[in-house]
Parts: C-alpha cells; sequence; structure tokens
C-alpha cells in the first residue's frame, strides 16, 4: 500500500502529526503499539497530573487557616483511581472521534500494531490482528515516543518495584513508598501520595539536593513542603541493594560512607525515561543514532531526508508533550511545503506539578552562568500581591533572570506557587517578541492577579516597584 505519509507511534507526536497532514488532505497510515495518546495519557501528562489535582483538592481539607476544621472524612483509593481513569478515557475518546472521522473519509489508516524498516520507503507492518503486511510513503514521522528508565540490578515486577508506568495497576496507597530518583517523575508522585493520610514517602537522590537542576532557591521550597508532609530525604546518597520480601522491599542506602538498611512496601523507579528506538529498523536504513537512542535531528530532519522525528526520540528538547506536537506538526508542514515560521524553543515553557506548583521559562541562574551571561535576577514573593495575600499563600515567588543592561531582555524566569503555571505563559510571550522588561512594566494586568507580581517583579529589576520588597522582609 502506498501512502503520503506513515506515522510511527499514535501519542501526542504522532496525533498531531497526523492531523496536522490532514489539514493539508494527505493519506496517513498511523501505527500505534499500544493505545491511542501514548504515555501521555495512560501513565504520563494527564493521568498524573489527574492524581496531583485529586491530591490538591483533598489537601485542602486540612487547611487550618481558612475558618474551617475538618473533623470526619472518607477517601478511597479505588475511586481515585476510577476518576483518573475517566479523566483518560474522555481525552482518548476525542483523539479516536477525529480519527474515526478521517478513516470514514478514505484519508486516514490507524493500525494497531508494530513495524520496522525494510528499506528507505518501506516498511513490514505487525498487526496485533490480522497477518503481517508491506506499506510504503513518500514521507515517515518517527514518534514512538519513551519508556521508563530501568536501574538494571534491580527488576520491576509491576507490583511492588514499580514505574510510573504502573501507578495504575495499584490497588491500595502504599503505606511506605520508597522512590527512587527525585526529578520531576519522581517529585511529582512525592507529591501526590504523601498528601494521603498513612502514607509515608522517601527519596533516594544522588545529588546533594533534590530537583538537582534547578536552582537551589526552588529546590529548597520543594523539599521544605514536602518534608512537612511525612517525607524524608536521602541525599548525597545511592541506592545498594534493593530486595524483595514476601509483603515489604527491604534496601540498602549508602550516604556518607555509611550504610542503611530500611524496609518499604513499594519502589518507585523514577530516574528518567529512555527513547522508544530499538526494533524499528533505523540501523539498517542509515539513521543516525546516539548511543542513548535518540536520534539526530536537524529542524526535525533526520539524516535520512524524507524521515523525520518528533518528541522523545529526537535529540532536541524532549519530555514535553507542548514540544512533541510542536515538532511533530513542524516535520508535516517540512515534508509539504507549508512551513509558515521556523521551529523555535527559546520560549519553551514547563510545569511541575509539585508542592507548591512550579513553573519555568528560558534560564535559570545557573544556567545563565554556564552560558556566560552578565545577568540580573530579582525575586518577588506572591504575598506581595494583593491576589496572592487573598490565598494566604506562603513560599511562593517569582523570579525573572535577565541581561544586565538598563532596560534588560527577559532570559528566563520561575514561579514557585498556586497557578505557576498560568502565570508563565506571560512571560513565553514576552520572550517570544524579544520584549524587554518595560514592556513587561507596562502591559496592563487584572486586579487582583498573579499576573501582577510578574509585572511587580519586572519593576524591580528597574528598581521602580510599588511594593518594595525591602519594606516587607
Amino acid at each position: 500500500m502506498q501512502y503520503d505519509l506513515i506515522i510511527l507511534g499514535g501519542g501526542a507526536a504522532g496525533f498531531a502529526g497526523a492531523m496536522r497532514a490532514m489539514d493539508f488532505h494527505r493519506r496517513v497510515l498511523l501505527i500505534e503499539k499500544n493505545q491511542i495518546g501514548g504515555a501521555a495519557l495512560s501513565s504520563g501528562a494527564l493521568s498524573s497530573k489527574t492524581w496531583w489535582e485529586l491530591a490538591k483538592d483533598f489537601d485542602k481539607l486540612f487547611l487550618t487557616d481558612r475558618g474551617y476544621k475538618v473533623k470526619d472524612f472518607e477517601f478511597s483509593f479505588a475511586e481515585f483511581r476510577r476518576i483518573v481513569q475517566q479523566a483518560v478515557e474522555e481525552r482518548r475518546a476525542q483523539m479516536l472521534r477525529q480519527i474515526n472521522h478521517y478513516q470514514n473519509l478514505g484519508l486516514l489508516k490507524l493500525v494497531y500494531g508494530t513495524a520496522e524498516f525494510i528499506d528507505p520507503h518501506r516498511i513490514r507492518v505487525f498487526p496485533r490482528e490480522g497477518e503481517p503486511f508491506e506499506a510504503e510513503a513518500d514521507y515517515f514521522l518517527l514518534a514512538t515516543g519513551s519508556r521508563p528508565r530501568l536501574l538494571p540490578d534491580f527488576p520491576v515486577d509491576g507490583r511492588r518495584v514499580i514505574t510510573s508506568d504502573h501507578i495504575d495497576l495499584l490497588e491500595e496507597f502504599p503505606p511506605d513508598l520508597l522512590i527512587i530518583g527525585s526529578g520531576v517523575i519522581g517529585c511529582e508522585f512525592a507529591t501526590i501520595f504523601s498528601t494521603f493520610p498513612g502514607v509515608r514517602v522517601t527519596m533516594i537522590e544522588k545529588a546533594d539536593r533534590i530537583l538537582p537542576y534547578e536552582d537551589p532557591d526552588i529546590s529548597e521550597v520543594v523539599m521544605q513542603n514536602l518534608s512537612e508532609c511525612n517525607v524524608r530525604f536521602f541525599t548525597n546518597a545511592q541506592l545498594k541493594e534493593l530486595r524483595r520480601l514476601d509483603d515489604t522491599i527491604e534496601y540498602v542506602v549508602e550516604k556518607d560512607g555509611k550504610l542503611y538498611t530500611e524496609i518499604a512496601s513499594h519502589a518507585l523507579i523514577a530516574i528518567g525515561r529512555e527513547p522508544n528506538s530499538k526494533e524499528l529498523g533505523l540501523e539498517r536504513i542509515g539513521v543516525r543514532m546516539e548511543p542513548s537512542g535518540h536520534i539526530f535531528t536537524h529542524n526535525t530532519q533526520t539524516s535520512v531526508s524524507h524521515i523525520y522525528a518528533a518528541g522523545d526520540l529526537d535529540n532536541q528538547k524532549a519530555g514535553f508533550v507542548n514540544v512533541a506536537e510542536q515538532e511533530a506538526r513542524y516535520a508535516v508542514e517540512r515534508m509539504f511545503g507549508r512551513v509558515k515560521r521556523p521551529l523555535e524553543y527559546d520560549h519553551l515553557s514547563w510545569i511541575m506539578f509539585l508542592r507548591p506548583e512550579v513553573a519555568g521559562i528560558g534560564l535559570n541562574e545557573s544556567g545563565a552562568r554556564a552560558q556566560g551571561y552578565a545577568y540580573r535576577a530579582v525575586r518577588y514573593n506572591y504575598d506581595l500581591t494583593a491576589r496572592g495575600i487573598a490565598m494566604r499563600t506562603r513560599r511562593s515567588f517569582f523570579k525573572l533572570i535577565t541581561t544586565d543592561e538598563p532596560d534588560p531582555y527577559i532570559l528566563g524566569c520561575r514561579a514557585v506557587g498556586p497557578q505557576a503555571s498560568s502565570i508563565i505563559g506571560l512571560v513565553a510571550m514576552m520572550i517570544r517578541f524579544s520584549k524587554r522588561v518595560s514592556d513587561l512594566c507596562t502591559v496592563l494586568q487584572p486586579h487582583p492577579s498573579l499576573t501582577e507580581g510578574i509585572q511587580e517583579c519586572a519593576r524591580e529589576i528597574l528598581n521602580e516597584a510599588i511594593f518594595k520588597p525591602e519594606f516587607h522582609m
């Protein structure tokens, strides 16, 4: 069978690429191994963030500074899990309605299964049902995503020793959860599970603090808040042994030259993800790859000119659904000569759903120093804004990093606190359109809103803030 485009992978990138090809009325074969939506739905962004939203709502029961006190409550892991699954299925149904529409038009064919390259323009498809077949295309988009990285000496059984892929298989809250790794995934699940009564979380991190790639002030706030929710930390530490006992796990941690033997009910391995590039036959057709399995790309194009890659597979900015979607759309636009603007990453914003929410864009202070910038950095607390006071926030702040000049450009921003993910979009727009700090100072923000805090932070860069931080220490 001949197609204009064959897409391997039906997750965020593959679906976005297919829908962009539909805009151009191209014939597309979409091949997905498991379920439409991929890890972004079933074990990634949507499912974990639904868990986080439920945990955040539940956490409000225990606030004591709102004029109420909850004395009795009930909660059910099974019911929480059902709500998460319901959210995932709602999104998947949205995707499938669009796919079915274009299948009925004869433009798109969805096949559940796997595939491998026979030659640069031809693949062999192994459908979940039916006999293998071959298909050809003018172009290919590789969008097979990633999977959790494992520790070779500590086998995963999916019940006691798990990854993020197995959260939905749990039957109850883990009473004593060990999390190996303290990046985004580890910290998000520490935030979620530590919210619920009767759950203790222990985190092991090789670096001297959690979220080691972020500035220390951000790590400190997250770590302090998690500590208050029954989370303890082994930093500068290494997992030496992990043994499955009858109904528990015994593990040994080395810290400061000493060995500590501990017991947990479950262990979550959260040390990052690795690309699903094996078994596609890419080496056979000359697609250049890194030893890690990432694919070398230039503006989404691989070393084989008609084959493109998007999302977690490529060697650019990986790990974000919005990046995967944008790369896939851009790749399809390049294939069919419809590019309107270049693919840019300088205004990439991201969110970490922690305690509190953390969002960022561009460089942090560590990154600015590493790139040799003469920079300025200003922090501005949420509680210097009317909305922050109304929300009764604490330990929440904005931070702007700018060039060091009279009217500087914004290099990056961090927001640590409620609604951080909504606030950061304003700064993304300023960076995208190369606006200066003075431009941010003059945008009329709604009142009372937290975006006023970003504006005041920009004014503080210019020594023009209405509420001066030094009078509120």
